[in-house]
């Protein structure tokens, strides 16, 4: 059962993410309004939301097999093995013997749903190629670290390194 009443965790984390720059602040919008996409994309697939977020994950990795798959997702073996036969059902993806250990399955997106994937997420590929044209080459430089530093940053915190020095970037000058 819930409490309406906010415990003191909540209020200090309402604090905290009220805080830091306008850049954060735009950060964290960016990443709410991609759950609302990821949303948006399953219901005009007709898919849930962890079946686009594998069909994402064995579109940008060749190779991946259902236990790389379940590693990708943080799920277990036997949630991905469901998953995957869900998508295989569906003429999503393939297994296929895996091209350097044939004794391995490698899952493969069909090109029905990559063509699927790519008609539902056309518009959002057009807005970013848009957007990009708004900013020169150094501003994009300049984008481009902070959201790669941000990701190495969200990396190392999940895989438990987030102590870990992470270099600073040498100052931008414009």
């Amino acid at each position: 059962m819930s409490s309406s009443i906010p415990s003191e965790n909540s209020e200090q984390v309402g604090r905290y993410t009220a805080v830091g720059s306008s850049v954060t602040r735009a950060l964290r919008d960016l990443l709410r309004n991609y759950g609302d996409l990821q949303r948006h994309v399953a219901d005009e697939l007709k898919l849930g939301r962890n079946d686009v977020a594998a069909l994402e994950h064995l579109i940008g990795n060749s190779g991946v097999g259902p236990a790389g798959l379940a590693s990708l997702l943080g799920i277990t073996t036997a949630s991905a093995t469901v998953l995957v036969d869900r998508l295989e059902e569906a003429g999503h993806v393939e297994r296929r013997r895996h091209s350097h250990d044939r004794r391995r399955k490698q899952l493969v997106v069909t090109e029905h749903a990559q063509n699927a994937m790519f008609a539902t997420l056309k518009p959002v590929f057009d807005m970013h190629r848009d957007i990009d044209t708004y900013y020169t080459q150094n501003e994009q430089a300049v984008i481009e670290s902070y959201l790669r530093r941000v990701s190495e940053h969200y990396r190392a915190h999940v895989h438990g390194s987030a102590g870990e020095a992470i270099p600073k970037a040498p100052p931008v000058h414009h």
